[in-house]
């Protein structure tokens, strides 16, 4: 469920992201009772917060950026039971390094419009695939869900998976 959320934010990375998870979260919880979950994710490379793109021109922008580079995918986790009440949060961190990208493969992946709604311009469990030279950390952290650590935030709060 969107939660409409504000997903801006200043500030370090991980915090940030972390932020908006509970923003999103909390939002839900306004209308919502049970075990909500929320999430952020995000991609930095050298520094720069890369989100979602608003445009092909700034997804291609992105890609360009990651080509032969590492970067990182940060997710930041809020759980709300609300009861009994209780939150729990986390940060997931997962080192990505793309190969280079030849111009043609990035025309062609922003044409696909797969890009749409992602951080950082791609979805690993797509067509971007075949960029990934290597990962190091959760893969389904770099999808948007580290499920891992959501099943020890949940098992935290008392809901067993």
């Amino acid at each position: 469920m969107p939660s409409g959320a504000d997903e801006a934010f200043d500030g370090p990375a991980e915090q940030g992201a972390l932020a908006v998870a509970r923003a999103k979260a909390r939002e839900v919880a306004r209308t919502r009772r049970g075990v909500i979950i929320g999430a952020d994710t995000i991609v930095v490379t050298e520094g720069r917060i890369l989100g979602k793109p608003a445009s092909a021109a700034e997804a291609r922008d992105m890609l360009q950026r990651l080509s032969g580079r590492e970067h990182e995918v940060i997710t930041g986790l809020c759980i709300l039971r609300t009861d009994p009440p209780a939150e729990r949060t986390g940060v997931e961190s997962t080192t990505v390094r793309f190969r280079v990208l030849l111009p043609s493969e990035i025309d062609a992946y922003v044409s696909s419009g797969e890009y749409a709604d992602k951080a950082g311009a791609y979805g690993i469990q797509g067509r971007a695939a075949i960029f990934v030279d290597r990962i190091c950390g959760d893969y389904y952290n770099v999808m948007g869900l580290p499920l891992c650590r959501l099943a020890l935030l949940l098992r935290e709060v008392g809901v067993g998976v």
